[in-house]
């Protein structure tokens, strides 16, 4: 074989196939398998008796299509053990068609053993089995024949320099291995549910979020691009590497890839270390996304009206979701000569700088779960608050692709889309194309949050985990674990599935990963089948984007219910083949529209509600059940009355001069389609009290948005025309005086003279809920180490 085997290995993945690969054109299988017995060919007669007749047609069509002897497939074995892909999956789906008719693409995923399958035709075909005493000659046959294999197997055992043979095991293997299966759950029978005590103490309220995506520096261009219906995946930019260098357009070319597409999030190498307390040397060995992800933290807390202050006495949690850590290898080579510092890619890292910088005392946890990470650390905040570990938890995940060996491993293993599209639920997908994106959001008990007055984006209403356990293989997702994961979150809400609205696919975009999704989905909703039931995937959008994947997903939805819109999933138009759209009730979201609301039997709206589901490549699934948030009618009416008319005073502060005029920028073009139900008062006060004051300072007086608007775009334009002021303050030093006149004139001159000052005063009816403005524009050289 000399330099072909590892190769030939990867490719083939079974000895059937191994043997095949090295066999000649016109030598038969049963030649390089000894003498256990010869290939057969695919049975043309479908079985008429009993089940166990239906055992064996199912094993003689598996045989054929492996090439292997009959008798050495092992009715109870998973599919996978004898090296079935989805290329011979599909193939011995057509075999079975040509006798039950269509079926189910995904039956050798949902049914992993010859003898499950059987089971299934049986009880969904029973029509076409009308002699019942035929299966005792069949299951003597099949004794006979798998006792010569047996006998077979041993001979070749004391001849192996001159025979090959696929392993047989012998009956005590067998039925060993049969004792391992887990009993299967009855039809119908609901997953079983940990039971929580109902109430307000269980439902977590989501309080903040933000996040940067391909092509998207935060959540509102997210929005815009979202909705827009913009494709956001570009070829690997210049500034990550020159893919030129690894691209080869043919796919078995060693050492090489065929995908050169990715979503990219803009200025990743870019950072300012002493904004963040990290010398320059210590940031160039950091891992990007470690730096990425505290900038992630602190837009968060913006969006939440947070600062650290206001959170010190409040325990609170990080968790984050990562998958891959390459950075590290930049410098390796150098670092073992002693020619320069070794990088770091810690995961424990990206969690405990945040938890450090920002003086988090709660649980600081990194986990990885592949694609499912970052909606599986959205599941393990929500029981650390439950457990009363923290008061608030941040959320969320990070995927940055910093070095080229990622699309060399995803190029062997064939995960690349050819075309470099995601098309996810779309027919012609090949494969997925990687993404970046980092994102998180705040988390606290909702009791806590409507009394603290909080802006309340959604409520958790139940999350579930779980494993595919030993499915179809490794790799391969188990549509009956979906299933199970999705009707367990929602009977732990307490939902039905006709109470969903909108459903946030994993939607990898692949012909038998989308088909495998919507059989689980069936299954949850077998008993309660829903109408109809809206999906998308924003993988579509932007790529798959990872251990961030599920963050991604989450905000989508939130920035859906905040609107009122849905948004189309794209390259779409042409729907999977392998998936019967018309016999379900899932409509696939192509074009943009409302999100209609549902109404109860009184006729009263209802909570917009969605489902998110999120799967690892390794078999851990998770799903998440958000709800739209409705403050009690009382609760309503009494923030509507807060908000004072008459002078506002917006203030605003940087490190520097020129990230003072970037923030004014910002601000005047959020203010220029602004929220309807925004007021003045509720905009001077999240810039008052969600905002670090900084050296550099702004302080306008205005009475509505537009005068607002108008000051900020002069300001950042060097001729400011309406009351302002500005300052510099050395923040080392306190600065005494007189409590200042509650007027918003008094105010400024005290703040931008770095006065420490009680801006509730300023709202003598209340504080108003805060609103979402633009966060801090961080600026700041590449800090990339030289390769």
């Amino acid at each position: 074989l000399a330099g072909d085997a590892p190769h030939l290995l990867l490719s083939a993945g079974s000895p059937a196939r191994i043997l095949a690969a090295l066999a000649p054109a016109s030598a038969s299988a049963s030649a390089n398998m000894g003498t256990a017995g010869a290939t057969r060919d695919a049975p043309s007669e479908p079985p008429t008796d009993a089940p166990g007749s239906v055992e064996a047609f199912v094993v003689e069509l598996v045989a054929s299509e492996l090439g292997l002897p009959a008798a050495q497939i092992d009715v109870d074995e998973p599919f996978d053990r004898y090296g079935v892909d989805s290329l011979l999956t599909m193939s011995i789906i057509r075999g079975l068609e040509q006798h039950y008719g269509p079926l189910s693409k995904t039956l050798l995923f949902e049914y992993v053993s010859v003898s499950e399958l059987a089971a299934h035709l049986v009880a969904a075909h029973p029509d076409e089995f009308t002699a019942p005493d035929a299966g005792a000659e069949v299951e003597t046959e099949l004794a006979v024949e798998t006792e010569r294999a047996v006998e077979t197997e041993r001979a070749v055992e004391t001849n192996t320099e001159t025979e090959l043979a696929v392993e047989t095991p012998t009956e005590t293997e067998v039925e060993t291995r049969r004792d391992w299966v887990r009993a299967p759950r009855p039809a119908g029978a609901p997953a079983p549910v940990v039971e929580l005590t109902r109430g307000e103490v269980d439902d977590i309220a989501i309080i903040g979020v933000a996040g940067r995506y391909p092509q998207a520096d935060d959540v509102d261009e997210f929005w815009s691009n979202l909705r827009a219906g913009r494709d956001s995946v570009e070829e690997i930019p210049r500034d990550r590497w020159d893919h030129r260098r690894f691209y080869s357009a043919d796919k078995d070319e060693f050492g090489k890839t065929y995908g050169n597409w990715g979503g990219f999030v803009r200025g990743a190498d870019r950072f300012d270390p002493m904004f963040f307390r990290m010398s320059p040397l210590e940031a160039e060995h950091t891992d990007p996304q470690e730096r990425v992800f505290l900038e992630t933290v602190w837009h968060l807390l913006e969006d939440a009206a947070y600062t650290r202050e206001r959170l010190r006495g409040h325990q609170t949690g990080v968790f984050v979701g990562m998958m891959y850590g390459h950075y590290q290898l930049y410098g390796a080579r150098e670092a073992l000569h002693g020619e320069g510092f070794a990088t770091s890619s810690s995961y424990a890292s990206v969690a405990n700088r945040a938890s450090y910088f920002f003086d988090f005392t709660g649980p600081s946890v990194a986990l990885d779960t592949m694609c499912s990470s970052s909606l599986v650390t959205i599941h393990q905040a929500c029981l650390a608050i439950r457990n009363r570990d923290c008061d608030l938890a941040v959320a969320g995940g990070v995927n940055i692709s910093s070095h080229p060996i990622k699309f060399l491993q995803l190029a062997q293993r064939r995960f690349l889309a050819e075309d470099g599209r995601c098309r996810s639920f779309g027919d012609g997908g090949t494969g997925y194309v990687p993404a970046e994106g980092s994102g998180a959001v705040l988390l606290k008990r909702l009791s806590a949050a409507i009394a603290d007055g909080d802006r309340i984006l959604a409520v958790v209403k139940a999350s579930t985990v779980n494993h595919g356990g030993a499915g179809a293989g490794y790799s391969v997702p188990n549509p009956k674990a979906q299933g199970e994961l999705v009707r367990a979150a929602l009977e732990r809400a307490q939902l039905r599935p006709s109470d969903l609205g909108y459903l946030e696919a994993h939607g990898t975009g692949t012909a038998l990963g989308d088909p495998i999704e919507v059989t689980g989905m069936l299954r949850a909703f077998a008993d309660d089948m829903p109408e109809r039931i809206v999906v998308g995937s924003v993988k579509s959008n932007i790529g798959h984007a990872e251990s961030a994947a599920g963050i991604a997903a989450i905000t989508k939805v939130l920035l859906q219910m905040r609107h009122g819109e849905l948004v189309p999933s794209l390259h779409s138009r042409e729907l999977n083949a392998n998936i019967d759209f018309d016999s379900t009730p899932f409509h696939v979201q192509q074009e943009r529209g409302p999100w209609p609301t549902l109404v109860d039997e009184n006729g009263r709206a209802r909570p917009r509600t969605a489902g998110v589901s999120s799967f690892g490549a390794g078999g851990t699934n998770a799903h998440i059940i958000l709800q739209e948030f409705q403050a009690p009618a009382a609760e309503a009416e009494a923030a509507a009355a807060v908000g004072d008319v008459g002078p506002q005073l917006a203030v605003l502060s940087a490190r520097d001069s020129e990230g003072l005029v970037a923030q004014a920028r910002r601000l005047a073009q959020r203010l220029s389609a602004p929220e309807s139900s925004w007021s003045p008062a509720a905009v001077a006060w999240t810039l008052q009290s969600g905002r670090e004051a900084m050296s550099h300072r702004l302080a306008l007086r205005f009475e509505t948005l537009a005068e607002l608007g108008a000051g900020l775009r002069s300001y950042a334009a060097g001729d400011p025309q309406v009351a302002s002021w500005t300052g510099i303050v050395d923040l080392r030093k306190r600065v005494a005086g007189e409590a200042p006149a509650p007027r918003p004139e008094a105010y400024a001159e005290a703040w931008v003279a770095g006065q420490r000052v009680d801006w509730t005063l300023l709202h003598p009816k209340g504080a108003p809920r805060p609103v979402s403005l633009p966060g801090y524009p961080f600026a700041g050289d590449r800090v990339w180490l030289a390769a």
